[in-house]
């Protein structure tokens, strides 16, 4: 008798254990970047479009949003944005962009737009930021 009630109860501690981690995995899993900040670009006539689509319980940072083509800022025109001021344990009060964000640069013959290069960082509103993020233009 002592040796069932013993083995049942191990037998739960087994399943519990089981459930338990499985449930710890799901819940703490970290998407990927380019999930959570889903950029795209197009080239319209003189300029190249950047968007993107921030999923909800995210925000980028609008200071670390960087053009570069070899090694040189190109500056760029906000089209769309849901800026707000955060206070940031870590940056003090800054601008972060939440939802949708699209920008404009602008676009010349020396440009060469297989060279630019992306910069971004964001992060989760449960405290996870990703390192910076670097992407091509095109």
């Amino acid at each position: 008798m002592t040796n069932r009630l013993l083995i049942i109860l191990l037998c739960n501690i087994v399943v519990f254990e089981l459930n338990s981690a499985s449930l710890f995995e799901e819940q703490n899993t970290i998407p990927i970047a380019k999930e959570v900040f889903s950029l795209s670009s197009n080239i319209e006539m003189n300029a190249a479009l950047v968007s993107w689509q921030i999923r909800d319980g995210y925000y980028m940072y609008l200071d670390s949003i960087e053009f570069k083509y070899k090694d040189e800022l190109i500056p760029f025109r906000i089209l769309e944005s849901k800026k707000e001021l955060y206070k940031d344990e870590f940056f003090g009060e800054t601008e972060i962009l939440r939802d949708k964000f699209v920008i404009s640069i602008n676009v010349n013959p020396s440009l060469n737009l297989s060279e630019v290069f992306i910069y971004y960082q964001g992060c989760s509103e449960a405290g996870f930021c990703y390192p910076m993020q670097k992407n091509k233009l095109l």
